[in-house]
């Protein structure tokens, strides 16, 4: 069973995409269910924020609500059978990371037992659609009070402004989800469905999963360039490698997350495709499995790699920068594409040289000497 997020500031496109996802999708031969948004559900109720109880109830509730569909949907979908399942959310437990910070929020999942890094591993890729008010204002419709236009939207009551800010904190709320993507405003409407489409088929594998990235050797940075990059996030990655009866695949599981957000686990293969691209095939697996191939599978001849991974967001691309214990003169940058040759703008860093095709970079080349040379 997949499960899509489907995330963004007001006037985003998600109605649009949801319904354009459902018919592509079902073409192919996909049983899908939308999941609904709860924090709608609950507001045209009668329960409003702010005004008859606090944020930090409205968002207890909302989580709660979150829970049920969340289970709810997914025995619905057990029960239509088959073996190609998708749920879509609108919205996930992330987004509301976007309004209580993010104490209170980890404390209001250790009440049900959930932790951060678990909350994000419920979705096997996010969608973030930017407002429209980022980028396509002429296209943000809302209920201004200040005009009779017809094209306004009498449901929305966000000003451009108080949208901006709205995506800005959605998107914060998501950064460190190992498959978060943003879709942006530069093209029209149909365009941006269409992107976004394209990175939930693309996460999915259709037709075969592949991992695109671009690489590079950096100057490690230093403490006060890290804090200076905005939308970031922190995790920790023990990555050990499996013993392997085929030389072309690559085995490996990873442990994922902090003491203070938890660990969530992951199983994955790779194998070559050539032009920097390898299909990859990753599932989320359990504690006890992860154990089990730790202590079974591992594949000794090899160091087990530790690193710190900061991920951050630049001109709406998703970078991932990795941080070795045992270096302390470099560090790695990765950038995920659905195109090799998409044009990428680096970020304010000390980028020594791309090294894409460079193997001795790769973590499994790493795992032999435990070094990064240049």
């Amino acid at each position: 069973m997949f499960k899509v997020c489907l995330t963004g500031g007001p006037c985003g496109g998600k109605s649009s995409s949801l319904t354009t996802l459902k018919q592509k999708l079902e073409s192919r031969g996909y049983n899908v269910v939308i999941v609904p948004e709860g924090a709608t559900k609950i507001i045209s109720s009668g329960v409003i924020p702010g005004q008859n109880v606090s944020g930090y109830n409205f968002q207890k509730l909302v989580l709660e609500e979150q829970l049920h569909n969340e289970e709810l949907f997914e025995k619905a979908l057990e029960m239509m059978g088959g073996d190609k399942n998708i749920l879509i959310f609108d919205r996930g437990i992330g987004d509301q990371y976007a309004y209580l910070d993010r104490k209170e929020m980890n404390d209001l999942l250790f009440n049900y037992n959930i932790t951060q890094e678990q909350a994000y591993a419920r979705y096997d890729c996010v969608i973030h659609l930017k407002t429209a008010a980022d980028g396509a204002i002429e296209h943000y419709q809302w209920n201004d009070p200040n005009s009779e236009s017809v094209g306004n939207n009498a449901a929305r009551f966000d000003s451009p402004e108080e949208a901006l800010e709205a995506d800005k904190r959605t998107l914060k709320a998501w950064i460190g989800h190992p498959h978060l993507r943003v879709i942006d405003n530069s093209t029209d409407f149909t365009g941006k469905v269409n992107r976004a489409m394209k990175e939930v088929f693309t996460a999915l594998g259709e037709p075969v999963p592949c991992e695109n990235e671009r690489k590079f050797l950096i100057r490690k940075p230093s403490k006060e360039e890290i804090d200076a990059i905005e939308y970031i996030s922190m995790t920790h990655i023990t990555q050990t490698y499996l013993k392997s009866d085929n030389k072309d695949i690559e085995r490996r599981i990873r442990k994922r997350g902090t003491d203070i957000n938890g660990y969530s686990y992951y199983y994955t293969e790779k194998s070559e495709l050539g032009d920097g691209s390898r299909k990859e095939v990753e599932r989320l697996i359990d504690a006890r499995e992860y154990a089990t191939y730790l202590e079974y599978e591992a594949d000794t001849s090899l160091y087990t790699i530790e690193k710190d991974r900061y991920c951050f967001l630049y001109k709406d691309k998703y970078f991932e920068m990795d941080l070795y214990p045992f270096e302390d003169e470099y560090a790695i940058l990765e950038v995920e594409l659905n195109d090799m040759n998409e044009e990428v703008e680096l970020p304010k860093l000390d980028i020594i040289k791309e090294v894409t095709y460079d193997t001795s970079y790769r973590n499994n080349s790493i795992a032999h000497t435990r070094k990064l040379g240049i």
